[in-house]
């Protein structure tokens, strides 16, 4: 199984389809096509010939967060052996930068989780230094590091995971 996480998806090619629009340009089906949230799932079940079952979530801020927690149930319940949990975002256009907190980078982080129970999360008061990377850096500094717990800011609460 596959899930994939964004906060705004293909935020680009829906803003490429909205500037056309506004000139009175002709649509790229392409572009069309590829603008939807679910876009990098689909790309991944064609380019590796393999329909696995995927999903995408887009819960804003906590995106990543919501994703953990949707791999943790799928491994809990026994559907699947193994997620792989993809977590991205491109730069934010110049149009829609005043409007939300903008990663100054593309980033991409995939993890590749097994079995249940090696991870525990719980929610916790806000994280006073509200980190301005997005959460999926944030989880794997703390999962790399040598801590047995770490937060990892959200933007109502922050989210304490334990291994």
């Amino acid at each position: 199984m596959a899930i994939f996480t964004s906060r705004h998806g293909e935020l680009e090619r829906t803003q490429k389809i909205l500037r056309h629009l506004h000139q009175e340009q002709p649509l790229s089906p392409t572009d069309f096509a590829m603008s939807v949230h679910n876009t990098a799932a689909g790309w991944l079940t064609i380019t590796a010939n393999n329909t696995l079952p995927a999903t995408s979530l887009a819960a804003g801020e906590d995106s990543f967060q919501q994703g953990m927690i949707e791999a943790q149930a799928v491994l809990a319940t026994g559907s699947a052996e193994r997620v792989l949990l993809v977590d991205f975002d491109g730069i934010v256009p110049e149009v829609y930068q005043p409007f939300v907190p903008a990663n100054p980078f593309p980033y991409a982080v995939a993890l590749l989780l097994e079995g249940a129970g090696s991870l525990n999360c719980r929610a916790v008061a806000p994280v006073a230094d509200l980190c301005k990377e997005p959460q999926s850096l944030s989880f794997l500094r703390g999962w790399l590091g040598s801590d047995t717990e770490f937060a990892v800011p959200g933007p109502q609460h922050g989210w304490m995971w334990g291994r």
